[in-house]
């Protein structure tokens, strides 16, 4: 399928939002910075320059020539690790370039809980303000957020290709599974098919897929579960978490399976998880505020008896290749007070796990319309049970 990006637009909003902070020049180092205003992969540490009437990216030589063939971009510098052409040598020569070394120069700082997400480092926020002593910087973190955050129709229907693969992928290892298949015997089906189906890329952000079985899947407040050579025995829950990545836009499909019939209290975690997953979508509403959300999220839990099994997070951003974060459905001043608008796509996020018994997670990319959310994922939501 062809889905055409018109990258003039994208850059648009780039520069609307720097205008909105009255930045005169842009320097992101921020994977989806990088991944936004390229167009293409970057893996390397780099830094997109973003001005008035120009737009460049500076990343590693080894990376350029595959970079000039996929990226829209025509400025591509190649930096190499030797005095006067490295990185922030090149950076700070294309500020001077075009004449901003006296400006104000947004840049990336901050802190996050992921490990890849490219903040300035303090050593090279150090070497700018050396190497320009007249510029202003300031944290321009808004810049990239605000404009990834609605998505446009191409970006979406990227989105539903990524979702479709996941589902895909789930059915395959559903259609799989059996007494005495392994963790990573799980991932590697379920990455088969996507590699299958055309995924580029499975993140790093959690050590790609994810897969946990019996006892690995009921950690408590557990949410992060990297496959392991463990045997799936009769009996115990499976919970299956893949990454699609479609044109540089990704997916986030967890599911749950139980190998044999769940018992009682199996049964009675499942259905407080459907439930409380439900609510979660129904709320990805436009007009909602983050904390409203999180608010009824965390009511639906406390009627059910299931809020000190859950983590308290239910949900993330997710658009492009970095983009995993913006605006995260916590209790926090940093996101309370987002509003959820039309064509956002978050992440629904639910972890419950009651050790000894049972864990199950969600997540699912959701598009945020007028009238709730909608899945851009088909696999239901209730518990999988494989016949044994």
């Amino acid at each position: 399928m062809n889905i055409p990006i018109d990258h003039g637009k994208r850059l648009s909003r780039v520069r609307a939002e720097m205008s909105a902070l009255g930045i005169d020049a842009f320097v992101g180092t921020r994977t989806v910075s990088l991944s936004y205003v390229a167009g293409a992969f970057v893996p390397w540490r780099s830094a997109v320059v973003v001005t008035r009437d120009y737009a460049g990216l500076v990343t590693m030589l080894l990376d350029l020539e595959r970079l000039k063939d996929e990226s829209w971009m025509s400025e591509i510098s190649p930096y190499a690790p030797i005095p006067g052409m490295d990185l922030w040598d090149l950076v700070v020569h294309h500020i001077k370039q075009n004449g901003m070394e006296k400006s104000k120069i947004g840049v990336e700082l901050g802190h996050s809980p992921r490990g890849n997400t490219g903040y300035l480092f303090a050593t090279e926020y150090e070497l700018l303000k050396k190497y320009l002593p007249d510029a202003e910087f300031v944290n321009a973190l808004s810049v990239m957020d605000r404009a990834t955050y609605i998505k446009e129709p191409s970006e979406i229907l990227l989105l539903r290709q990524a979702a479709g693969m996941a589902d895909a992928a789930i059915q395959r290892v559903k259609e799989s599974l059996y007494v005495g298949i392994t963790e990573t015997e799980i991932a590697g089906i379920g990455e088969m098919e996507l590699r299958r189906l055309g995924s580029e890329y499975h993140w790093a952000v959690t050590g790609s897929s994810e897969v946990a079985s019996g006892y690995r899947a009921y950690y408590a407040m557990n949410g992060t579960t990297q496959p392991t050579p463990k045997i799936v025995q009769k009996g115990e829950n499976i919970i299956a978490d893949f990454h699609p990545l479609c044109r540089l836009y990704y997916s986030d499909l967890a599911h749950n399976f139980i190998l044999g019939r769940p018992t009682a209290e199996q049964e009675k975690l499942a259905d407080a998880y459907v439930q409380t997953a439900q609510t979660i979508v129904a709320n990805f509403k436009a007009g909602n505020r983050v904390g409203d959300v999180h608010e009824a999220v965390m009511d639906k839990l406390n009627s059910l008896g299931y809020a000190q099994y859950t983590i308290p997070s239910f949900g993330h951003g997710l658009g492009i290749m970095g983009h995993e974060w913006y605006p995260a459905i916590i209790a926090s001043d940093e996101f309370r007070d987002v509003v959820l608008e039309e064509n956002v796509v978050e992440v629904a996020f639910l972890a419950m796990a009651v050790p000894g018994v049972c864990g199950m997670r969600l997540e699912c990319p959701v598009l945020v319309t007028k009238d709730g959310g909608e899945m851009l994922c088909k696999t239901p939501l209730e518990l999988s049970a494989v016949e044994v």
